[in-house]
């Protein structure tokens, strides 16, 4: 349970960074998101987004890589690649992701999604976020950008894919939740889920008592947990621990 943990931390870790690459201003040119795709270690798309289809018009090294396929191969066939790259089971996460962006008030808001991807090595699980990048005149998406990690290796029989499918989940849906904490609050939280006191916690961080109780509620209010055992799987998927 540990080693699973463990690599669960790491891949939280990777989807992390993977949010901060999906950081960029309304302004963003094509020219500028290719030098994001190019500058960055994890792998990196830019998707033409239509009302009913989507393709892949750049992808970085690190991508390319991993799907076993050039630029032109991927342009040549626009949305018939996406269509090739989704294994068939899997198919209904495209038609998802088209559905959700088709919708205005998406136009600001991230899709991730796990997919069973055709990779240079055969079918790999992906975890996979992407982000509007550039919108039309109208106001509807016009380029995505995507950012992704394998997460094969976890997925090797069905009690870890319902596993990790639950943690991820936890992840998207606190994620926000958890960003608005503060360093000390963060500080706290994890003395806490290593079972200290308040008490305790006071002197190590040359705090009264009291102010550490009140950052104890602050917490539990502020992430929606009913008792301090609910503040563990915060620690734990947070990468605290």
């Amino acid at each position: 349970m540990n080693e699973i943990l463990d690599e669960l931390n790491v891949l939280f870790t990777k989807i992390q960074n993977n949010k901060k690459i999906l950081q960029f201003t309304e302004n963003t040119s094509l020219e500028e998101l290719k030098k994001m795709c190019d500058a960055s270690p994890q792998m990196v798309s830019i998707f033409e987004f239509e009302n009913f289809s989507y393709s892949m018009v750049y992808s970085n090294k690190s991508a390319y890589d991993f799907l076993g396929v050039t630029e032109e191969e991927t342009n040549k066939l626009g949305f018939k690649y996406i269509l090739k790259l989704i294994h068939p089971e899997n198919i209904g996460a495209i038609y998802l992701l088209i559905k959700f962006y088709n919708e205005l008030n998406n136009k600001n808001n991230t899709f991730s999604h796990t997919y069973y991807l055709k990779s240079k090595n055969g079918w790999e699980w992906t975890y996979a976020t992407v982000k509007p990048a550039i919108l039309n005149r109208d106001g509807g998406v016009k380029y995505l950008l995507g950012v992704g990690c394998s997460v094969d290796d976890l997925l090797k029989n069905k009690k870890q894919v319902n596993a990790f499918r639950k943690n991820i989940n936890f992840l998207e849906e606190n994620t926000e939740k958890y960003l608005v904490l503060s360093e000390r609050e963060k500080e706290v939280l994890k003395l806490i889920c290593e079972e200290y006191t308040s008490k305790e916690i006071a002197e190590k961080l040359c705090l009264s008592s009291l102010t550490v109780d009140t950052h104890r509620k602050n917490l539990i209010d502020k992430l929606d947990v009913k008792s301090s055992i609910g503040l563990v799987k915060y620690a734990l998927l947070f990468n605290l621990l």
